[in-house]
């Protein structure tokens, strides 16, 4: 587990990495690997009990968002999951994505849990293969946002199973999200917004899962951690976003994924 000192770090590195297509998850699992000596399979249920802290930061920041999808799930309810109206539409796709995203990370977040002897110079090499493919996505991605107005069942499908593989650290959560939905040609803005509000379910799934398959204890220090993501998170979001919309953050990432594989070879 965490001591004090790690759980602030790690805390601190999730809130302000969140919000950038980047791995929030990759960084906090590099930070635990090379610099406090965990591995892969300590390092990455911490990584994901983070995202508790900056979800409570997204739900904040689309308060009126989540309000309005709450109060129409009654309405959708009854209309049998009609998706002629808007609201409707994204209630469907939160739904499909979230189902998708935990069938296709929970094998890869047993998978790698599992590997204890996954660590150090390999982990981290692994980490920045994932990096380099998640900035060719972004990329591949960037001049697609063509006004699309409502997410589609097809739509729900692509994203939620790109979603899914964000569960291994390297590939960005938003990162393979935002592309995904550039590539199915919604506009920048909505984009971001969408891959933020699939976000919310998708950690509460995953935080259930990690809990009732005993791969975190939650103590005072994990606790220390996840008000620090939610802290930094909540002051950093909407700066972050507006940079994320703006700057080409697929170099980046290729970057900071060559960066890394070299320390495979040192």
């Amino acid at each position: 587990m965490l001591t004090l000192y790690e759980a602030v770090v790690v805390g601190a590195v999730q809130g302000i990495a969140e919000w950038l297509p980047i791995s929030s998850e990759g960084m906090t699992t590099l930070v635990m690997i090379n610099i406090f000596d965990k591995t892969l399979g300590e390092a990455l249920p911490i990584s994901l009990w983070l995202h508790t802290g900056t979800l409570l930061s997204a739900s904040i920041y689309f308060r009126k968002d989540i309000k309005g999808i709450l109060e129409n799930i009654p309405h959708y309810i009854r209309s049998m999951g009609s998706r002629k109206e808007e609201g409707h539409a994204v209630i469907s796709f939160l739904t499909i994505s979230t189902l998708l995203t935990g069938i296709v990370g929970l094998p890869l977040v047993i998978f790698a849990t599992g590997l204890t002897e996954f660590s150090g110079k390999i982990a981290t090499a692994f980490i920045g293969l994932l990096l380099i493919f998640t900035g060719i996505l972004q990329k591949t991605a960037l001049g697609k946002g063509l006004k699309k107005e409502a997410p589609t069942f097809s739509d729900s499908l692509v994203t939620g199973i790109a979603q899914g593989f964000a569960a291994l650290p390297g590939i960005s959560r938003s990162g393979i999200t935002v592309s995904s939905l550039l590539l199915r040609n919604f506009h920048a803005v909505d984009a971001v917004k969408l891959s933020f509000l699939m976000s919310i379910p998708a950690v509460l799934v995953a935080d259930i899962g990690i809990a009732a398959m005993g791969m975190l204890t939650i103590d005072l220090n994990a606790v220390v951690a996840m008000l620090f993501a939610f802290f930094f998170g909540l002051i950093t979001i909407d700066l972050f976003i507006k940079i994320a919309q703006k700057f080409d953050f697929g170099k980046f990432c290729i970057a900071l994924g060559i960066i890394t594989l070299f320390a495979y070879f040192i």
